[in-house]
């Protein structure tokens, strides 16, 4: 093992030497010596990526870095390097998917700034890219940034729209009407829905740059952007596993089964925020699961910075709204009982211990 390890160095310091000489087929050369013996190393495929890129073989230079962000456990620095290879050959489509999924690892490591300026990315790559839309509504009505909240629930409305989901559009135009009732720009929307007209056009800041047309892109590439995103996805969920384990233990008890079933609830809670939408449950809900994703989000937010009553107020309007979790409800009922009111918790636990995992917790809540 030691004798790999050896030869291992030698080879990815020979091909980096290389690589900075400009000399890329002797990089590639040393790098494939490199990873013939560890053949899940990151940095030997990021290595073979840049001699690709070198001898301008981009489609080899994309895989290298796919390959090297999933044995590194989801280093962005290498999915950007996927998604400039991705603009560079006019796959916007791809590109904006790919920044998508950066900004989801991003978000979900608390670096939500640089999480939305992915995800703006991604819609100037691709202007009808929902998911973009989707992250950066419950993004910014978590952050209280109500008037480009409105702005992106306008634009779903319009993607739906176009895709003929008069129902799912005229939904969105009504969170965003409970965000901002007057807005002229939403109640216009909503008249143009309702007579059936073609797509309607969201007034442009006049900062911003016409987008260009997407070109079109084959099944193959579809499904392809899919399962990189279906990946980082992965990726995220681990990074949100490894953060929770990384954090201080209460001063309480730090295994008692109200911690675990804290734990589990966020985990929970971050399934939930990457659920796709079912069609059946939204249209029995008041509110869509954009709203109660945003305010699952502020209920989370205020409850990690100990404003109780915030936090109360958040997961109830979510829960009123359609949030059918008991996740939601046992964190709702630890809340009420910081707040000494026991008859409200106890209703809420009662629907938590409909989850086996939250049975044992909720015994010793109540004591």
């Amino acid at each position: 093992m030691a004798q790999d390890k050896q030869l291992f160095d030698k080879a990815m310091a020979a091909g980096a030497k290389f690589n900075e000489a400009g000399n890329y087929e002797k990089a590639m050369s040393a790098f494939r010596a490199a990873i013939k013996e560890f053949p899940k190393d990151a940095e030997a495929y990021a290595g073979l990526g840049e001699a690709c890129i070198g001898l301008k073989q981009l489609d080899r230079a994309m895989d290298c870095f796919k390959y090297a962000a999933r044995f590194s456990g989801g280093d962005i620095s290498y999915l950007r390097k996927v998604a400039d290879i991705q603009e560079r050959q006019g796959r916007l489509s791809d590109a904006g998917r790919t920044y998508l999924a950066i900004g989801e690892i991003l978000y979900k490591s608390n670096q939500t700034d640089d999480a939305i300026g992915n995800w703006q990315r991604a819609i100037r790559l691709e202007s009808n890219l929902l998911g973009a839309h989707k992250r950066l509504a419950t993004t910014y009505q978590r952050l209280d940034m109500t008037k480009d909240a409105v702005r992106s629930y306008l634009a779903i409305a319009r993607i739906l729209q176009m895709e003929g989901e008069l129902k799912k559009a005229l939904r969105m135009c009504q969170a965003a009407l409970r965000l901002d009732p007057e807005n002229e720009d939403v109640l216009t929307a909503v008249e143009l829905i309702r007579k059936g007209a073609d797509a309607f056009e969201l007034e442009e800041e006049e900062e911003e740059e016409e987008m260009a047309s997407e070109p079109a892109i084959s099944a193959e590439e579809q499904a392809e952007a899919d399962e990189l995103t279906r990946t980082v996805r992965q990726m995220a969920a681990a990074f949100e596993a490894e953060r929770q384990k990384a954090q201080p233990a209460a001063p309480a008890t730090p295994n008692s089964p109200i911690e675990v079933a804290k734990q589990m609830a966020q985990e929970h809670f971050a399934i939930e925020l990457f659920r796709d939408e079912d069609d059946d449950e939204d249209a029995k809900s008041s509110l869509s699961k954009l709203e109660r994703d945003a305010l699952l989000g502020q209920a989370m937010d205020f409850d990690s910075r100990g404003k109780v009553d915030d936090a109360i107020g958040c997961f109830k309007r979510a829960i009123d709204g359609g949030l059918n979790l008991p996740a939601a409800h046992f964190a709702l009922g630890l809340l009420y009982l910081q707040t000494n009111n026991r008859a409200d918790a106890e209703a809420m636990f009662e629907i938590a211990k409909q989850e086996p995992a939250f049975q044992t917790a909720v015994s010793e809540a109540l004591g």
